[in-house]
């Protein structure tokens, strides 16, 4: 393993102890005023692969840690400004190869916020591993906006990912839209779906590339103990699919991974943290480069 994938795993690792230790902390920090809202998000996962790409010794199946905070700053008259740190480790096989290891990032979202709903800008920067092989450094920026209507949420995104080309086998000058549709039964229950579609090129021969991703997420609160502290928090189950063609070799990769999370809001509902704080999140975009630069390549 080397160092960068160590590093990535430590830094994971500890930003969600971090996360679960700091919860008292950031409750009484944020709880009573608006202004400034925290969440934080941990997740695992289990990845799998199929395809006419996915061939030793690439692994094929493997499990992931990953967390991301979310700070929200409201600065007066609906304008907002959001930060996102994230991390993610994979845990492959000892001989796995070309296979995507680790991402570490950040975000930044300026929007403006009304009673029905949200529209900004934002953008991001990670740097996404490759066991053995190769990564780097990738950005996205682009355009999101939410609509507020009782109980249900519409959100979009429409934005544009490219590489630092030196692993000439991620995804470079490519656009993407994104949709979702989340619907509240209770103030910390819901039901959540998504899809997206990337079009760009990859590879030396700048081949084209095509994602499809779909993805259905369910979430609910379960507290054990009385008071504010809410343990084990806002859990939830997710599935997620990566369905991606490499147009000139006709290769594809599908990629299925079933996610099991926590979300801790400290002192707010799901609901009201959508509507009043930590609103908006990122696509999957370290993903879809980690297939691309690896069992894709």
């Amino acid at each position: 393993m080397n160092k960068r994938a160590v590093f990535l795993s430590v830094i994971s690792a500890a930003g969600i102890a971090w996360g679960s230790s700091a919860a008292r902390a950031a409750d009484a920090f944020v709880q009573d005023d608006n202004t400034i809202r925290f969440m934080f998000e941990s997740q695992s996962s289990y990845v799998f692969l199929k395809g006419n790409a996915v061939d030793s010794p690439e692994d094929d199946f493997y499990s992931t840690t990953a967390g991301v905070a979310r700070l929200n700053f409201d600065m007066g008259n609906g304008f907002n400004l959001q930060g996102d740190a994230f991390g993610e480790y994979a845990w492959l096989n000892s001989g796995a190869d070309a296979s995507y290891l680790s991402t570490l990032g950040g975000g930044l979202h300026a929007y403006m916020r009304g009673d029905t709903g949200a529209l900004g800008l934002y953008g991001a920067l990670a740097d996404v591993g490759i066991e053995k092989t190769g990564g780097g450094k990738t950005h996205t920026f682009g355009v999101e906006g939410q609509w507020y209507a009782g109980d249900a949420t519409l959100g979009a995104q429409a934005g544009f990912l490219d590489s630092d080309h030196n692993d000439d086998d991620m995804i470079r000058d490519a656009f993407y839209v994104r949709g979702l549709a989340r619907y509240y039964f209770a103030e910390n229950t819901l039901v959540q779906a998504e899809a997206a579609y990337l079009h760009g090129e990859m590879d030396g021969d700048n081949d084209g590339i095509d994602i499809l991703s779909v993805g259905a997420r369910l979430q609910h609160e379960l507290d054990f103990f009385p008071g504010d502290f809410d343990w084990p928090g806002k859990i939830y189950i997710a599935y997620r699919g990566d369905f991606a063609d490499q147009d000139n070799e006709n290769d594809h990769v599908n990629s299925h991974t079933i996610l099991f999370g926590t979300t801790w809001t400290f002192g707010h509902s799901l609901r009201d943290n959508e509507r009043n704080g930590a609103a908006m999140d990122l696509p999957a975009f370290t993903r879809w480069q980690g297939i691309s630069a690896g069992p894709l390549e």
